[in-house]
């Protein structure tokens, strides 16, 4: 008699291969003890690659900054730091994007390879920012979005190594799951201990690097100094390698929030205050352009007991603070302007007297830089005041063609980070020094103190002085500083210190 088969049930691998035939719009749930190996870091491919080039990243920073000199070193882990967010870009970047944003990083950290200072640093860390937001937001990345990018960064990203490390403990409890991973632990520690002294046993290379290896270490502060080093590192490092709108924020522009009832602003502000306003100031401005046109041409006597120099000194920060004051008026004012040519009309001349005010500071300055030399505050203020003219033009530009406010302020941060960027390739030491020796003679007292205070940087201008004049300006003091600033480690290397290094060798 032929006997019938009967299958109960089905079986688990076409069940659990066929769950998308059920009404359930989800599969079934994993067999109990069952669990993804390797652990939720490395559930995808983009965790397998972020884990191994953090540890490199975490090693070459070790190697290029702890207990080490820092220079070009920093450049270059900030180079290689880019390169690393645009591998792990989470849309895979172009041939051309690959080009674009390297030259990006290699301008943003060329100051840094002219002289390592606070303002190349700044550069350097924009750099990545900035190209940290491109890769996540691409092109719709905006200043806002790379400010906010900046922020984020070493803020709520250093604690996203924490957040996954903790993410991917495993689930085991204090029972048979801790044991069972305890002893699948036991052998290969046992087992790989005993190979390990035989292997030390027939290599003397790897039994001396294991007697050097010290437990007393642990017990050391510059032992965990490093592990500190490392760790922090390592927080700073891994949000760049895992860039995403999750923690970074939408790229959506916030609602504006729309106005309930009049602004109470309007009382102060309004076309009546603005006209009134602007016919007072431009009268106050008036009075100034006439007493400084006189003072600067002789024709009006300083009052007594001022001396010319005193004179210069008063007025020439004042007068920046005025023009950029008179600037923050105009923005708030400009909407009331509109089509009125009355108002308009006096806020260019407003802005006119604002000009030549900076221009008479300027001049101001530059007597009294005559009469007691030249300091890096000077030159500070030199610069200043050219940026604050220029913001003056633009805002003259804007009114003049109706734009909005954006393309003024996109435009003063561009010529802002444009002169800061061509900073870091003048010596102003050197720069400082040639004026202050060159002029001595219409100098009461030159500060051989201040010149000789500037650093390395300024040796080749002295040198040349003391060449041309047989006249001894800082000595040996000089001397040590050069020995000082001597290149000994190729991470500390740096375009300008190297030239001077090559100057003083070839000139002793």
């Amino acid at each position: 008699m032929r006997q019938e088969l009967v299958i109960h049930g089905v079986p688990d691998s076409i069940r659990l291969d066929a769950w998308w035939l059920e009404t359930a719009a989800t599969p079934p749930p994993a067999q109990k003890g069952r669990r993804p190996a390797g652990g939720p870091l490395f559930a995808s491919l983009r965790m397998r690659h972020a884990i191994p080039l953090l540890g490199a990243l975490v090693a070459l920073a070790d190697w290029l900054f702890w207990d080490q000199p820092a220079g070009i070193s920093f450049a270059v882990f900030a180079l290689v730091l880019s390169a690393a967010i645009l591998a792990m870009k989470p849309r895979r970047p172009t041939a051309r994007e690959w080009a674009a944003a390297l030259g990006f990083a290699v301008l943003s950290n060329l100051p840094a390879a002219i002289e390592l200072q606070f303002l190349s640093v700044l550069f350097s860390l924009g750099g990545l920012a900035c190209l940290a937001a491109w890769a996540v937001y691409g092109l719709a990345a905006s200043e806002r979005l790379a400010l906010r990018t900046a922020l984020r960064l070493p803020t709520i990203g250093a604690v996203l190594l924490l957040r996954d490390a903790v993410r991917a403990l495993p689930a085991a409890g204090l029972g048979s799951g801790l044991r069972g991973q305890a002893a699948s632990l036991a052998l290969p520690l046992l087992m790989g201990a005993v190979f390990l002294m035989l292997l030390a046993a027939a290599n003397p290379l790897l039994e001396e690097l294991l007697a050097e290896l010290d437990p007393g270490r642990l017990f050391e502060l510059q032992f965990w100094l490093r592990i500190l080093f490392w760790t922090v590192m390592a927080a700073l490092l891994w949000p760049c390698l895992n860039l995403s709108q999750a923690w970074l924020g939408s790229s959506a522009h916030p609602a504006a929030l729309q106005k309930a009832g009049p602004s109470r602003a309007a009382f102060l502000i309004n076309p009546v205050s603005v006209r009134n306003s602007l016919l007072l100031f431009n009268l106050l401005f008036l009075v100034q352009t006439v007493m400084d046109l006189g003072i600067l041409t002789g024709g009006v006597s300083l009052p007594k007991g001022m001396s010319y120099a005193s004179y210069a000194h008063r007025g020439a920060y004042p007068l920046v603070v005025t023009a950029l004051l008179a600037g923050v008026f105009t923005l708030a004012a400009r909407s009331m302007i509109g089509a009125d040519r009355t108002l308009r009309a006096l806020v260019y001349l407003w802005l006119a007297q604002n000009m030549f005010l900076v221009l008479t500071a300027a001049i101001r300055l530059h007597h009294y830089v005559g009469a007691y030399a030249l300091t890096y505050l000077r030159v500070a203020a030199f610069i200043w005041m050219a940026l604050v003219l220029a913001g003056l033009l633009l805002t003259l530009v804007q009114i003049h063609r109706g734009l909005g406010t954006a393309w003024l302020l996109r435009r003063c941060f561009a010529a802002l980070l444009a002169t800061l960027y061509a900073c870091g390739f003048v010596n102003f030491a050197g720069l400082i020094a040639s004026y202050n020796l060159t002029r001595a003679s219409t100098l009461a007292e030159p500060d051989t103190y201040y010149i000789c205070s500037l650093g390395a940087g300024a040796y080749p201008a002295i040198h040349a002085y003391e060449t041309e004049t047989g006249q001894q300006v800082c000595g040996s003091a000089m001397h040590y500083d050069l020995y000082k600033n001597t290149i000994t480690n190729w991470r500390e290397w740096g375009f300008r210190r190297w030239r001077i290094q090559a100057y003083y060798q070839q000139q002793n």
